[in-house]
Order: structure tokens, then sequence, then C-alpha cells
């Protein structure tokens, strides 16, 4: 009896060491990884507009819009174009691509450039896509812009109708000007309407135009202004709708 004993001894001995061996063969193996067993094709990231385009139009709409590039910019107006205003914005806009054009006219008016063929001469030398005015500061004070002025006013905006335009009001140098600005801001549209009135500005011993360090404290937040709330718009990218925001999802079933 002790012979099969030790024989069924030895059987079962030899199964458990071919199942250790056999378990410890199958730990040894690495996990599939995932790539192993879902096959995934890298899909580039979309633009900002076709993402927009995807997305319902409640979440669309509340994407900043695109910025507008330009090719030639034409910055004019009286001597506050001068100094450190235009000194700044130059880098800023060429930095960008545009080309920029500096044209300064010593106690310009709005009279002048109402009237006269100084603007109608540079727009057509240039032929900018963007038109920076700086042009007020020769009627601080006035008595009665409304009368004086409004018409003027409306000319110089006609004369760059089509044309994307900001109006960059003088930086008044004390308060009580203020309202001369106020005034100007309801009649220069469709141009936009810039006031730095109310930042702290550095400016030349006259105490009216600003040095080089006030112009590009000036220069810095019409920048600002220029591609936040004050941008017009981008032009729709070509096979895009005009207004993404109102491409909606198809609803899935």
């Amino acid at each position: 009896m002790r012979a099969p004993l030790l024989l069924v001894v030895s059987c079962l001995s030899f199964s458990f060491l071919v199942s250790c061996k056999d378990e410890k063969s199958d730990s040894s193996k690495p996990a599939p990884s995932v790539s192993s067993v879902t096959k995934t094709d890298t899909v580039p990231p979309p633009s900002a507009s076709a993402a927009s385009s995807a997305l319902p139009a409640d979440k669309a709409s509340a994407l900043p819009p695109p910025h507008k590039k330009y090719a030639h910019v034409l910055h004019t107006g009286d001597s506050m174009v001068g100094g450190g205003l235009c000194r700044a914005l130059k880098p800023k806009f060429e930095g960008e691509g545009t080309k920029f054009h500096r044209d300064v006219v010593e106690s310009g008016t709005i009279h002048e450039f109402a009237q006269n063929d100084h603007l109608p001469g540079l727009l057509k030398k240039i032929k900018p896509d963007l038109v920076l005015l700086t042009l007020g500061s020769n009627h601080i004070p006035h008595p009665d812009p409304e009368k004086e002025l409004a018409k003027y006013v409306e000319m110089v905006v006609k004369r760059v109708e089509g044309i994307d335009c900001y109006w960059i009001a003088p930086p008044v140098w004390k308060p009580q000007y203020q309202k001369f600005n106020d005034w100007l801001k309801t009649h220069v549209a469709p141009c936009k309407f810039y006031d730095g009135s109310n930042l702290e500005i550095s400016r030349k011993p006259d105490k009216i135009h600003p040095d080089e360090k006030g112009g590009e404290v000036w220069a810095d937040d019409f920048w600002k202004f220029f591609k936040g709330d004050g941008a017009f718009p981008a032009a729709p990218e070509s096979g895009l709708p005009a207004n993404p925001a109102t491409t909606l999802l198809p609803t899935s079933h």
C-alpha cells in the first residue's frame, strides 16, 4: 500500500508545481494597452471659428470674436497724434503685419478736416482699411459745439465712410472740459469712439499734450479697447456661416 500512496503524493506535487508555473507565467504577461484594444485616430483640434459653429447657440455666442487684422492704418489729426501716442501705437500695429501711416496737422481743426483736400488726399494715396482720427483738442473749451461743430463732425465721418474708423477724443486736461468729449461721443458714429480722459497721463510742460510716457499709457489703454469691447468684428472665414452662433448641432436620436 505504501507504493501507491507515494505515487499519489508525487502526482499531486507535480500537478501543483505545473499549476504554479502556469500562473506565474500568465501573471508576468503585461496587461494589454488601451491602444491595442481600441484603435483611435488622432484628430487635430478645430479652429476657433469652426469650434464656435459646432457649439450650441448659447455657448457659441459667448466666445470672444476673432481679432480683425488690417493692411494699412492711417493715424491722422491734430498735434495730439504726435509724440508718445503715435510712437507707442506704431509697433503694436506693425507687430500684426499692418503698415502704419502717421500724419500730423499742427493746430488742425475739425473744420479743416471736413472741408479741405488733406484727408481725401491721404485716403486716395494710402487706401487705408482702418482710420484713426485724433481731433478736437483745438476746440476745447467750446461754448456751443452743437451749433458750431456738429455738421463738420458729420462731414469728417462721411469722408471715411466704408472704412473702419476710431475717433480718439482729446485727453482733457481739466475736468470741466469733459463735457466736450461727452458731446463729441454722440456725433461720431459709425466711427467708434474712444476717450482716455480718465487715465493718469503725464504731460509736457504745457500741461496739455501728453509726453512720451503719457502717450504710452494712452496708447496701451486704447489698444485694450481696440482689441476688446471696441473691436470691429472680423469677416467670417470662407465656408463658414456669417453668424456661427446661429448654427446649431443636429439633435441626436
